[in-house]
Protein backbone atom coordinates (compact mmCIF):
# COMPACT_ATOMS: atom_id res chain seq x y z
CA UNK A 1 0.00 0.00 0.00
CA UNK A 2 2.81 2.42 0.80
CA UNK A 3 4.50 1.73 -2.55
CA UNK A 4 1.67 3.37 -4.46
CA UNK A 5 2.85 6.49 -6.24
CA UNK A 6 -0.68 7.88 -6.42
CA UNK A 7 -1.17 7.56 -2.65
CA UNK A 8 2.08 9.37 -1.88
CA UNK A 9 1.35 12.03 -4.51
CA UNK A 10 -2.06 12.59 -2.91
CA UNK A 11 -0.54 12.84 0.58
CA UNK A 12 2.18 15.24 -0.56
CA UNK A 13 -0.41 17.29 -2.48
CA UNK A 14 -2.48 17.64 0.70
CA UNK A 15 0.60 18.59 2.72
CA UNK A 16 1.65 21.17 0.13
CA UNK A 17 -1.83 22.68 0.00
CA UNK A 18 -2.09 22.89 3.79
CA UNK A 19 1.37 24.45 4.04
CA UNK A 20 0.43 27.04 1.43
CA UNK A 21 -2.79 27.83 3.29
CA UNK A 22 -0.97 28.18 6.61
CA UNK A 23 1.76 30.28 5.03
CA UNK A 24 -0.86 32.57 3.49
CA UNK A 25 -2.38 33.08 6.95
CA UNK A 26 0.80 33.43 9.00
CA UNK A 27 3.26 35.08 6.59
CA UNK A 28 0.93 37.67 5.08
CA UNK A 29 2.95 40.72 6.14
CA UNK A 30 6.35 39.80 4.75
CA UNK A 31 6.93 41.21 1.23
CA UNK A 32 9.27 38.39 0.22
CA UNK A 33 6.95 35.62 1.42
CA UNK A 34 3.96 37.35 -0.16
CA UNK A 35 5.67 37.23 -3.56
CA UNK A 36 6.66 33.58 -3.08
CA UNK A 37 3.11 32.63 -2.10
CA UNK A 38 1.68 34.48 -5.08
CA UNK A 39 3.98 32.51 -7.37
CA UNK A 40 3.06 29.17 -5.77
CA UNK A 41 -0.69 29.82 -5.92
CA UNK A 42 -0.63 31.20 -9.46
CA UNK A 43 -2.16 28.15 -11.25
CA UNK A 44 -5.43 28.35 -9.31
CA UNK A 45 -5.49 32.12 -9.63
CA UNK A 46 -5.08 31.95 -13.40
CA UNK A 47 -7.96 29.47 -13.68
CA UNK A 48 -10.25 31.65 -11.57
CA UNK A 49 -9.30 34.77 -13.53
CA UNK A 50 -10.08 32.99 -16.79
CA UNK A 51 -13.49 31.79 -15.59
CA UNK A 52 -14.61 34.77 -13.48
CA UNK A 53 -15.26 37.52 -15.99
CA UNK A 54 -16.60 40.91 -14.83
CA UNK A 55 -20.36 41.09 -15.29
CA UNK A 56 -20.68 37.30 -15.36
CA UNK A 57 -23.36 35.27 -13.66
CA UNK A 58 -21.23 34.24 -10.69
CA UNK A 59 -19.43 37.54 -10.12
CA UNK A 60 -20.28 37.74 -6.40
CA UNK A 61 -19.39 34.18 -5.43
CA UNK A 62 -16.04 34.87 -3.81
CA UNK A 63 -16.07 31.78 -1.57
CA UNK A 64 -16.76 29.52 -4.58
CA UNK A 65 -13.86 31.04 -6.51
CA UNK A 66 -11.51 30.66 -3.53
CA UNK A 67 -12.42 26.97 -3.18
CA UNK A 68 -12.01 26.46 -6.93
CA UNK A 69 -8.54 28.07 -6.84
CA UNK A 70 -7.54 25.93 -3.83
CA UNK A 71 -8.79 22.76 -5.57
CA UNK A 72 -6.95 23.62 -8.77
CA UNK A 73 -3.71 24.19 -6.84
CA UNK A 74 -4.23 20.89 -5.01
CA UNK A 75 -4.65 18.97 -8.28
CA UNK A 76 -1.65 20.62 -9.88
CA UNK A 77 0.58 19.91 -6.88
CA UNK A 78 -0.65 16.31 -6.75
CA UNK A 79 0.29 15.87 -10.41
CA UNK A 80 3.63 17.58 -9.73
CA UNK A 81 4.44 15.22 -6.82
CA UNK A 82 3.38 12.17 -8.87
CA UNK A 83 5.79 13.24 -11.63
CA UNK A 84 8.61 13.78 -9.11
CA UNK A 85 8.03 10.36 -7.53
CA UNK A 86 7.83 8.66 -10.94
CA UNK A 87 11.04 10.33 -12.20
CA UNK A 88 12.86 9.44 -8.97
CA UNK A 89 11.73 5.83 -9.18
CA UNK A 90 12.74 5.63 -12.82
CA UNK A 91 16.17 7.14 -12.11
CA UNK A 92 16.75 4.75 -9.22
CA UNK A 93 15.81 1.74 -11.34
CA UNK A 94 18.19 2.87 -14.09
CA UNK A 95 21.21 2.82 -11.74
CA UNK A 96 21.36 -0.96 -12.08
CA UNK A 97 19.33 -1.78 -15.18
CA UNK A 98 20.44 -5.42 -15.40
CA UNK A 99 19.43 -6.47 -11.89
CA UNK A 100 15.98 -7.68 -12.94
CA UNK A 101 16.70 -9.40 -16.23
CA UNK A 102 18.87 -12.17 -17.55
CA UNK A 103 22.14 -10.85 -18.94
CA UNK A 104 23.47 -14.15 -20.25
CA UNK A 105 23.86 -14.46 -23.95
CA UNK A 106 21.24 -16.85 -25.31
CA UNK A 107 22.57 -20.00 -26.94
CA UNK A 108 22.99 -19.93 -30.70
CA UNK A 109 20.74 -22.48 -32.37
CA UNK A 110 21.62 -23.55 -35.91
Amino acid sequence: MFKSKILWAFILGVVTSVLLLEAKINLAYSPLWTRILEALTAPGTHLVDALNKPGGLMAGWSRFWAVLAFTCNFLIYTIFWYAVIWITGYARSRQHPYDRENTLVPPITR
